[in-house]
C-alpha cells in the first residue's frame, strides 16, 4: 500500500471540507469555514492520499500572533480503514515543519485532545507532546464553537485537555523527516504502508536549509523518534 502526504493547496478546498463533513467525527473541534481556508492558504494545511482518494487531513491553525507566535495543530482525521498505520504521527511531523519553515521557529505549537479520544492521544504522546500546565486560556476560547461545551454543573473549563510539543521533541521529529526516501509504517496485523513525504517546505530549498538549520547544533540532545 502506498500513499502520499502533499499540501493541501486553495483547489483542494472542497475536497477537504466534504472529507471533514461527511466524516462528522464529532471528536473534532468544529471551527469556522475560514480557519480551514486560512491554514490552506497559509500552507499550514496536509492531506494524504491513496491512489487520489483521500484518506486523512490535518492542519494548523494561528491561535495568536504575539511574540513568539502561539498555533494550534487541529482537524485532524484518518479515515477509518488506514488507522493504526500512525499517519496521524507523520502528520504531526509534517505540521511542525511547516511552523518552523513558515511561520517561526519559536512559536510555541499547541493541541487539544477530548478525553475519550484515546486513540489521538496516545498518538500525540508518542509524537512527543506533553501535558499544558500553563494557562491555556487562548484555546479555552474555542469552546465557543464547541456544540459539546462543558455545562454549568460541569468541574471543567472545557471538554478537552491541552497539550504542548517541546522544542527538543520537535528537532526530533523534524531530524526524521529530513531522512530520504518514504516511510515504512507498519500496522499491528502486519500490513505495511510506504508513505511518501512530497510537502513543499523539504522540496524548497530555502525552506528545507531552514528546517536543517533548526535541528542544527542540537543532533547530541536528539531522541530517538519511530515512524
Amino acid at each position: 500500500m502506498r500513499a502520499i502526504i502533499q499540501n493541501a493547496g486553495p483547489a483542494d478546498s472542497a475536497e477537504v471540507l466534504d472529507f471533514l463533513r461527511l466524516a462528522a467525527d464529532k471528536r473534532l473541534l468544529p471551527r469556522p469555514v475560514g480557519d480551514y481556508r486560512r491554514a490552506i492558504e497559509a500552507g499550514l494545511f496536509y492531506a494524504a492520499r491513496i491512489d487520489r482518494r483521500q484518506i486523512a487531513v490535518a492542519a494548523v491553525f494561528m491561535l495568536s500572533d504575539r511574540t513568539p507566535p502561539l498555533l494550534e495543530m487541529g482537524s485532524c482525521l484518518v479515515a477509518p480503514e488506514v488507522r493504526g498505520f500512525g499517519l496521524q504521527k507523520l502528520l504531526v511531523r509534517a505540521r511542525i515543519a511547516a511552523v518552523i519553515a513558515l511561520v517561526d521557529p519559536e512559536a510555541q505549537i499547541l493541541t487539544a485532545i477530548t478525553p475519550q479520544n484515546h486513540g489521538s492521544r496516545a498518538s500525540i504522546l508518542k509524537a512527543g507532546f506533553e501535558p499544558l500546565l500553563e494557562d491555556a486560556r487562548l484555546l479555552i476560547e474555542l469552546c465557543a464553537y464547541c456544540p459539546s461545551r462543558p455545562g454549568a454543573l460541569s468541574d471543567r473549563e472545557c471538554c478537552c485537555d491541552f497539550f504542548y510539543i517541546p522544542r527538543r521533541r520537535q528537532r526530533s521529529e523534524i531530524a526524521a523527516l529530513l531522512q530520504p526516501g518514504p516511510v515504512k509504517v507498519v500496522r499491528a496485523n502486519g500490513e505495511i504502508m510506504s508513505v511518501e513525504m512530497d510537502i513543499e517546505v523539504l522540496k524548497d530549498p530555502a525552506r528545507r536549509a531552514a528546517l536543517q538549520a533548526f535541528v542544527g547544533h542540537h543532533r547530541e540532545n536528539l531522541v530517538d523518534v519511530d515512524a
